[in-house]
């Protein structure tokens, strides 16, 4: 019973979060959309700053993990990319109001927290670039980066405006964008 109180406090601290951003947001608010009182709240968090820092630790950690499974097949490059910006895509279509809490509030953390979760988008980011630097030796370390980043914000985008595409064509259109950026010389 716990956990699944705790995972209601954290998915109505992100729906508020999301439509008022975090300050905005105190924590009896935040036990009133759960069902609990704001004080039954900290009863599993000790303010809401860890809540934030639990949300945004729980994607990060998932990311980083998938896409370690993906380096770990040992693909050719260009399907290591085409994995891992499925893998991107359907975190930030499945993750939506999450990306756009981080996107607003990722500058609230804790300093330890901000650097123990920027390690993990760090490490997230190197999946792509190894295999985009692989996959276009041609290109400079620099240049590599820049690309992986600009496919990766392109996914991104979803968070900061909603198309009102269904998800079944969003997806696959978000995952062509995201190929051309990374597959398009660039000069």
């Amino acid at each position: 019973m716990a956990s699944s109180r705790r995972d209601t406090i954290l998915a109505s601290a992100l729906e508020l979060f999301r439509r008022r951003g975090f300050h905005a947001v105190g924590i009896d608010e935040i036990g009133t959309a759960a069902g609990i009182s704001g004080p039954a709240v900290y009863r599993h968090f000790k303010s809401k700053l860890p809540v934030l820092v639990a949300l945004f630790d729980s994607i990060s950690e998932r990311m980083l993990d998938g896409a370690r499974k993906i380096a770990a097949e040992a693909l050719a490059p260009e399907e290591t990319l085409d994995h891992l910006v499925a893998l991107q895509v359907f975190f930030a279509v499945e993750e939506r109001s999450l990306l756009a809490v981080w996107i607003g509030d990722w500058r609230s953390l804790p300093e330890e927290d901000g650097r123990r979760i920027r390690w993990r988008q760090v490490e997230y980011v190197g999946e792509w670039t190894r295999a985009l630097g692989r996959l276009r030796p041609e290109l400079s370390e620099a240049e590599v980066e820049t690309i992986v980043y600009a496919a990766i914000g392109a996914i991104n985008s979803v968070a900061l405006r909603d198309s009102g595409l269904p998800r079944q064509d969003l997806e696959p259109l978000l995952r062509q964008v995201a190929r051309s950026v990374l597959h398009r010389p660039h000069h």
